[in-house]
């Protein structure tokens, strides 16, 4: 069984085994941004390179701290940082989440450049005072010749990202593929079904991944 996981940021905080294999289909890179306040009560950090690019670190502190999901809650966990996050990732969940714990103060939402404004709009329409900083932006590769043999000898190929399933449609995919599309959320799986494709929605966090998916292919 080999799969592809195309994370860009999966080696920060999982362990593979060996029938996966993480080979990413965009790099990010920080960019220049301003803060428009430094007072905060709650951040919200959308991805993992969010956390990366983010530079104010003692913004953080004593500050009610949520991810999107539960690879940044564990990135973020590495950095000592304590967050909530929603068992399933993604806009949906994280607003219910939010509703539960609302206070009285303002947010700040971390994320990247084109990244999702659901959470921003949800603050915003409930009257929520809330900011966002774009700290990141994901950048294609110059070519990925280099990458597409791999793609050709897998069994199932994990989106964590439409983006990286954008990249793989336009770059490297082939109707002779003979392999499964697996999304670890159902924001990812609608965008693959509009595309006029399948995929198996996962348990990407559960200690038994690789079963999961021996199951389904």
């Amino acid at each position: 069984m080999n799969i592809i996981d195309t994370s860009s940021s999966s080696n920060k905080n999982k362990d593979f085994k060996k029938s996966i294999k993480n080979i990413p289909l965009f790099k990010t890179k920080g960019i220049e941004y301003e803060l428009p306040s430094k007072e905060y009560t709650n951040i919200i950090f959308q991805s993992i390179a969010a956390v990366d690019f983010f530079k104010e670190h003692e913004l953080i502190k004593n500050k009610n701290v949520f991810s999107m999901g539960k690879s940044t809650q564990n990135y973020l966990a590495q950095k000592k940082i304590k967050s909530i996050s929603p068992n399933s990732p993604g806009s949906e969940e994280l607003k219910k989440l939010l509703s539960k714990n609302k206070n009285d103060g303002n947010y700040l939402i971390v994320k990247g450049e084109e990244g999702l404004s659901e959470i921003f709009n949800y603050l915003n329409v409930a009257d929520e005072i809330v900011d966002e900083v774009i700290c990141y932006k994901r950048i294609k590769f110059d070519n990925y010749e280099d990458i597409k043999e791999a793609f050709y000898k897998v069994d199932a190929i994990i989106f964590t990202s439409t983006y990286a399933f954008e990249i793989f449609f336009e770059e490297i995919y082939s109707k002779k593929m003979n392999l499964k599309f697996l999304s670890i959320s159902q924001r990812i799986s609608k965008f693959i079904k509009e595309k006029g494709f399948n995929s198996d929605l996962i348990d990407y966090f559960s200690n038994d991944l690789e079963e999961q998916i021996k199951k389904l292919i």
